[in-house]
């Protein structure tokens, strides 16, 4: 198997995460330890300056002893130390906001579950009161009914970090940068009336809030049909954050609360939401985890098998539940138990095949040795038949895993030729999206994307597409007439990528900031797209609060 710490090179963005063995640690005795060691506790965040913070924390136990412990912002792996340490001091970002936790693991590789987060935000190093200059050479084409913009690149003493687009003097986009990578300068403006003349302006914009004026404005008129993208409608705010969301035969749309633990009904027009029930044992982790992934039986009008990927207090699992206009509780059925849960990377994302097989995205708990542990459910995609029962012809016998070395895995979709999709976070250097096959395995922890020395190891499969995390973070995709569709969280859009063989091409980006974060993106019955966001309270598991939006999105035929 291969070690958690086999991890590209390029981690050390922020900080080294040290490559450490445990020294006189005997396979037996590895095999034999399977309890993993206490959450750690008392995490504070001490010396914070514009450029570091130092973070401390209390011991974790555990049976054999704690060998190191991992350090997290928001998901992402940073730093670690061995376990008779318990401070360390980390790069951080002025001006940004930092959620921290630890996990703490032992010689044998048992992860604990996280601390609890400590949030701080740095100061700028000085004050900065000069603003970037103003955009130039804006350029701007129309195809269809969507208009895509281009810029050269402002300038500023410090750093240029974001521009706002305005159409028409209204903020229509909003693009950002990360640390080390500038923010984008072309977006596409989508969704527009036809044969229309538009009007845009660009602003840049510095960390400490100072704007460029508006660069010289442009007008672009629109051609008279949409060609891709035509168009966006609310169909309902959400106060609780909407996770998993489904369309019945007859219209009716059902999304899970993450963090209520309930599933809520409405119309297609989002009229007549209500509450169709409590999903029972489901259990949030102070980060991702909840009521996460649904999907209907393919013999929903006969069955009424509706099926639930959610969070408990031990673990991940799937389950299965008749719905008749209510969530019939009583005759749930436990399928899968023992998928890893942790504060972040819990998967949950649920997809039927056209062979009938349910298949599921399973995060690997913050346990990156999980991955390529075939014993394991974590770091997988897993297929089982409808019944949960394990299909005879996955490619290992008894087991639900179909494909192993994933990391966050919360994206799938099939295309008109049976093919699984597959969208999967990265850590701090690459997002994929990967086309899977029957056992295959996938690299992580020992690559991350296309980066690392052991990405060309025999037997791993490359990605088809990789992203930086900062323009993307991508959570839900979905497939319509063989067209990609990806939801990005920190990335803020919408991905459009056209299905060409084994190949994405075409690919264009869609509300780059212009509604938040976005996370489930799924087929409506009638060829469009539902498309949901999750902009506040992601990162913890308080019940409504948030303020979230569903919109179906119109899709043209191309």
């Amino acid at each position: 198997m291969l070690s958690r710490r086999a991890v590209p090179a390029a981690l050390a963005a922020l900080a080294v995460l040290v490559g450490v063995t445990a020294a006189g640690e005997s396979p037996a005795a590895a095999a034999a330890d399977t309890r993993p060691p206490t959450a750690p506790t008392g995490l504070t965040a001490t010396d914070l300056g514009c450029a570091t913070v130092t973070l401390s924390w209390s011991a974790s136990t555990d049976d054999t002893g704690v060998a190191f412990y991992d350090l997290y912002h928001d998901g992402q792996a940073i730093g670690s130390t061995t376990g008779g340490v318990r401070t360390i001091t980390v790069g951080v970002v002025p001006g940004a906001r930092w959620g921290f936790y630890v996990n703490a693991r032992d010689a044998a590789g048992n992860v604990s579950q996280a601390s609890r987060t400590v949030s701080v935000t740095p100061p700028f190093c000085s004050p900065d009161t000069t603003a970037p200059s103003v955009p130039t050479g804006l350029t701007g084409q129309a195809v269809g009914t969507a208009v895509t913009l281009r810029w050269a690149a402002s300038t500023d003493d410090v750093a240029v970090t974001g521009y706002d687009v305005r159409r028409d003097g209204t903020k229509v986009g909003v693009l950002t940068g990360s640390a080390g990578a500038p923010p984008a300068t072309t977006f596409t403006d989508a969704g527009l009336a036809g044969d229309t003349t538009y009007t845009y302006t660009v602003v840049a914009r510095d960390a400490q809030g100072n704007a460029s004026q508006p660069s010289g404005p442009l007008s672009v008129r629109t051609g008279q049909t949409c060609a891709a993208v035509c168009g966006i409608t609310q169909v309902t705010t959400e106060r609780d954050l909407p996770w998993g969301l489904v369309q019945l035969p007859d219209g009716t749309v059902l999304y899970g609360q993450r963090d209520l633990f309930t599933i809520q009904a409405m119309a297609a027009d989002g009229t007549g939401k209500h509450s169709i029930g409590k999903v029972p044992d489901a259990a949030g982790t102070n980060g991702e985890g909840g009521v996460l992934g649904l999907a209907v039986s393919p013999d929903f009008a006969t069955d009424h098998w509706l099926y639930v990927y959610h969070t408990t207090t031990t673990d991940n699992r799937i389950v299965r539940f008749q719905y008749d206009g209510t969530l019939r509780t009583a005759t749930r059925q436990i399928l899968v138990t023992g998928i890893p849960r942790n504060k972040y990377h819990n998967g949950g994302r649920l997809r039927f095949g056209p062979d009938g097989k349910l298949y599921a995205a399973a995060g690997d708990g913050q346990d990156p040795d999980q991955a390529q542990d075939l014993a394991n459910l974590g770091g997988k995609v897993l297929r089982l038949n409808p019944d949960g029962s394990v299909p005879a012809d996955n490619p290992f016998p008894g087991s639900f895993v179909w494909s192993y070395g994933h990391r966050n895995p919360q994206g799938l979709a099939f295309d008109s030729r049976g093919r699984l999709w597959e969208q999967e976070f990265g850590n701090n250097v690459a997002d994929e999206t990967n086309l899977v096959v029957k056992g295959g395995n996938y690299g992580w922890p020992a690559c991350e994307g296309t980066v690392g020395d052991a990405c060309g190891t025999p037997g791993f499969i490359a990605p088809v597409q990789t992203y930086p995390v900062a323009s993307a973070s991508c959570s839900g995709i979905a497939i319509v007439r063989d067209v990609l569709y990806i939801a990005c969280l920190r990335g803020t859009r919408l991905y459009r990528a056209v299905i060409d063989g084994a190949d994405l091409t075409g690919i264009q980006q869609y509300y780059v900031g212009t509604y938040g974060r976005l996370r489930t993106v799924e087929p409506t019955i009638d060829g469009n797209l539902w498309l949901t966001t999750s902009t506040g309270g992601d990162k913890d598991s308080v019940p409504q609060n948030s303020n979230e939006k569903i919109f179906k999105v119109t899709l043209g035929q191309g």
